[in-house]
C-alpha cells in the first residue's frame, strides 16, 4: 500500500499543481480484473450454456484468432453492465478525476462492442479502445496502441496483471489493481506505482461460502432409511453412510456452483444474492469452474469405490434433474416445488441403497408430501421479498400468487401427516415395531412442527431457506429428540415391561 492510496471514502488530497499535471495525462483504465471484479470473456462463456450452438460458433471463430471468437460472443450474448460487479473504491477515484476534468479512457482486450455500452452506462469515459473484429486489443498490442495515441510517457494506466508490465514501462505512471507481490517488483522496475487499490478476498472464507458448506446439512437425510429400518448400531453401514454424505455433498456443492454461474446477472440484482462469492466477484469465474469439475470427479470417485454401483447411478439421476432445476425447471411454475422434493427425496433413495435395505414406499410418499410443503415455503419467503408486484426474478410466481401458496403449502405438509398415520396403521409398521401404537403421538409432534414453521414464515422470522432454518432452530432439535425416543419407546416391548 503505498501512501496515496485511496478508497471509495478517503480520496487523496492532491497539491493543485500535481492535479494540473494529472489532468493533461489521460488515465487509461483496464477493465477485466480492474475496473470489474470479473472478466467479460468469462462472463460471456458462462453464458453459451444456455446457447450451444453459439459455443461451437465461437469455438470455430477462435481458428482464426480471439478477436474472431470474441466478435462472435459479442454478437449474441448480453452483458448487462449494471450487474457487473464493480470495483468500489477505484469506480470513486475515476468519478473524482473526472469530475477534476481529467481525461478517461477505457482501454480494454473486451470487444468494442460491450466495452462501449459499459463506458455508456458509467458515463466517465472520453473514449474508448477495445478489441475489434482484426485485432485483440491484449497485452503488446495494447501498449503499441497506447503509445501510438499519446506518445511513450504521455498516460497514466491502471491495471492488474503480469500482462500489463509492458504497458507500465511506457506509462508515466502505473496505477495497480490486486497486486501480487510478483507484479509490484516488476512494476517498480520498469516504472513508477502512484496508487494501488486492493480488494480482501479473504479466501478461507470465500471457498466455503462458494461450496454452500452449510447445506451440506440437508444431506443427512440419507440417514433416515438407517433409523426406519433400526441399523444404528450396524459399523458397516455407518462406514457406507459416510462415504455417501461426503460424496452427494461434494456433488450438492459442484451443483450449486454451477446454479450460481449460471444465475450471475439475477443474482446480482438481488438483495441478499448478489453477495454470494461469484455475483460479487469474490471468487473468479475459472477457479469457480475448476471447483465444480474438481468435486464432481471426486464425488464420483468415492461413489465408484466405496459404494453400490446403485447408488452412482442415483448420483448421476440425482446431477441430472438438478443441473435441469438449475437451467430450466426453477423458472416453472409448481415444477420447481416438485423437483426440489424430488431431490430431497433421492437423498433417502440413495441412502437407502448405500446401507442396502429396501426403503418403504410409505417413507417415499410422506417425504414428497413433506418437502413439496417446505420448497413452497420457499417460494412464500421469495414472494415475501418483492415489492414491485413483479414476479421473482427466474421464477414462475407473482406476489399474487401468495395466497395461494400460503395454502398449499400447510395443507401439503399436513397431508404429509396423513401419510404417517397411514403408515403407523399398515401391517408392515408391527414388523419393525413391538409396540407401534406408540407412534401415533409422532402425528401431533409433526403437526405442531409444520404448522408453527408456517407460522413463523408469514411473520417472516423463517430465513430465505426453511431448511436451513431448521437447523439453526434449537426447537426443532427438541422435536427430533422427542421424535426418536418415541420411536425408541415404540421399539421396546412395553407391554412386556409393564407385566414384569
Amino acid at each position: 500500500m503505498t501512501e496515496n492510496q485511496t478508497d471509495a471514502c478517503n480520496l487523496p488530497v492532491e497539491s493543485t499543481e500535481r492535479a494540473s499535471l494529472k489532468n493533461e495525462v489521460p488515465l487509461c483504465v483496464d477493465l477485466d480484473g480492474t475496473l470489474i471484479l470479473s472478466d467479460v470473456l468469462w462472463e460471456s462463456i458462462v453464458k453459451i450454456w444456455s446457447k450451444p450452438s453459439v459455443g461451437f460458433r465461437a469455438v470455430w471463430a477462435l481458428m482464426n484468432g480471439k478477436a474472431a471468437m470474441k466478435s462472435v460472443l459479442a454478437e449474441e450474448i448480453t452483458i448487462d453492465p449494471s450487474a457487473l460487479p464493480y470495483r468500489e473504491d477505484l469506480l470513486a477515484y475515476l468519478h473524482s478525476q473526472q469530475e477534476a476534468g481529467r481525461r478517461l479512457v477505457l482501454v480494454t482486450a473486451t470487444h468494442i462492442s460491450i466495452a462501449q455500452h459499459i463506458a455508456d452506462y458509467l458515463g466517465i469515459f472520453s473514449d474508448v479502445m477495445a478489441t475489434d473484429e482484426q485485432v485483440n486489443l491484449g497485452g503488446e498490442r495494447k501498449r503499441q496502441a497506447l503509445v501510438a495515441a499519446y506518445g511513450e510517457k504521455g498516460f497514466d494506466y491502471i491495471g492488474d496483471h503480469d500482462k500489463d508490465i509492458a504497458i507500465f514501462s511506457s506509462a508515466r505512471l502505473s496505477l495497480l489493481a490486486d497486486p501480487s507481490d510478483r507484479l509490484k517488483e516488476k512494476t517498480q522496475k520498469v516504472g513508477k506505482i502512484d496508487m494501488i487499490f486492493e480488494h480482501k478476498r479473504g479466501w478461507i472464507k470465500v471457498i466455503p461460502r462458494a461450496l454452500r458448506v452449510h447445506q451440506w446439512a440437508k444431506n443427512a437425510l440419507l440417514g433416515v432409511p438407517m433409523i426406519t429400518a433400526h441399523m444404528v448400531l450396524d459399523v458397516h453401514a455407518w462406514i457406507n453412510l459416510v462415504f455417501a454424505f461426503l460424496s452427494f455433498s461434494l456433488l450438492a456443492s459442484a451443483t450449486y456452483i454451477v446454479n450460481d454461474l449460471h444465475d450471475l446477472t439475477v443474482d446480482r440484482k438481488h438483495s441478499r444474492k448478489r453477495s454470494r462469492p461469484l455475483a460479487s466477484g469474490d471468487l473468479p469465474i475459472p477457479i469457480g469452474i475448476g471447483l465444480s469439475i474438481g468435486l464432481s470427479v471426486f464425488s464420483f470417485w468415492l461413489s465408484a469405490n466405496y459404494l453400490p454401483k446403485m447408488f452412482t447411478i442415483f448420483l448421476v439421476i440425482y446431477t441430472i434433474l438438478t443441473l435441469a432445476y438449475s437451467f430450466n425447471l426453477k423458472s416453472r411454475l409448481i415444477v420447481d416445488a416438485l423437483t426440489l422434493a424430488i431431490l430431497y427425496t433421492i437423498r433417502i433413495v440413495a441412502g437407502a441403497i448405500a446401507i442396502n435395505v429396501v426403503l418403504s414406499e410409505w417413507l417415499l410418499m410422506f417425504s414428497l408430501f413433506f418437502f413439496v410443503s417446505l420448497a413452497l415455503m420457499k417460494r412464500a419467503i421469495e414472494l415475501d421479498e418483492v415489492l414491485d408486484g413483479k414476479k421473482i426474478p427466474g421464477r414462475g410466481y407473482f406476489p399474487t400468487d401468495l395466497d395461494i401458496i400460503r395454502s398449499i403449502g400447510p395443507t401439503s405438509g399436513l397431508i404429509s401427516v396423513l401419510v404417517l398415520g397411514l403408515y403407523i396403521n399398515s401391517p408392515a409398521v408391527s414388523k419393525l415395531y413391538q409396540t407401534p401404537q406408540i407412534l401415533w403421538l409422532l402425528t401431533p409432534l409433526m403437526i405442531y412442527w409444520i404448522t408453527r414453521i408456517w407460522f413463523l414464515a408469514n411473520r417472516k422470522q423463517v430465513n430465505h431457506d426453511p431448511i436451513v432454518f431448521a437447523i439453526m432452530d434449537w426447537r426443532s432439535y427438541v422435536v427430533a429428540c422427542i421424535a426418536g425416543f418415541i420411536m425408541l419407546m415404540a421399539s421396546l416391548d412395553i407391554a412386556k415391561w409393564v407385566n414384569l
